[in-house]
């Protein structure tokens, strides 16, 4: 009784596009549907060749709480030539860059709470259990997600350093462009205070995360 069942969409179809968003991973659907939530939502969807449309509305899952389209993965794996596996290579890349920089946005927003939030503690946890639920599937299945989890890592870690902040290299990156606005250096003294009250700030942020994240987890 969800909307995909409703608008027709049958096991088989292939998603390309929910709103704005070309979609190529399933992924990609569950985090669409995670920061859409309750949005109705056009979808183009095709089977056999040809293309359909329509319009999605999510309905309230009582057990979760969450709002659900109804769309699943079919869980099958395909073989793939090299410039295909090169080719989901790189939507895996960017869907790990591009949930880490729309994840910033609904945290400065507020979409997000400090549960939503976990540091270095909570990635181990996380990691203890994607490995066991993929245990079950076989060595290449606990393969896959590891990379994909540490794809997902070196992407946020990458978007994070970028951020105009002071002790990042997007903060030096600032200064850098503030003196060639300027036409000349800022004072380095004066510079390397504003990095390091950065840094102390940075680092209470992170005692806050981990503390967090022995309450959530061990308490």
């Amino acid at each position: 009784g969800y909307g995909a069942e409703e608008i027709g969409i049958q096991p088989g179809d292939v998603i390309k596009k929910l709103g704005k968003k070309k979609i190529h991973l399933y992924k990609e659907i569950s985090f669409y549907s995670m920061t859409h939530e309750g949005e109705e939502t056009p979808v183009v969807y095709e089977r056999d060749g040809k293309t359909y449309k329509g319009v999605l509305v999510p309905k309230r899952n009582e057990e979760t709480g969450r709002y659900l389209f109804g769309l699943q993965g079919s869980g099958e794996s395909k073989k793939g030539n090299v410039l295909e596996i090169l080719r989901y290579s790189a939507y895996e890349v960017k869907y790990c860059i591009s949930t880490t920089v729309d994840s910033l946005k609904m945290m400065f927003q507020g979409k997000l709470s400090k549960d939503d939030v976990s540091g270095p503690i909570g990635m181990a946890v996380f990691i203890g259990d994607v490995y066991e639920a993929s245990s079950v599937s076989g060595w290449q299945v606990v393969a896959m997600n590891m990379l994909s989890l540490t794809i997902l890592i070196s992407a946020n870690l990458g978007v994070m350093n970028l951020l105009p902040l002071p002790a990042l290299d997007g903060g030096r990156l600032v200064f850098l462009i503030i003196e060639l606005f300027r036409g000349k250096k800022i004072d380095p003294e004066k510079e390397g205070i504003v990095h390091f009250i950065g840094l102390v700030l940075l680092m209470m942020l992170m005692v806050f995360i981990m503390y967090n994240d022995i309450q959530k987890f061990f308490l």
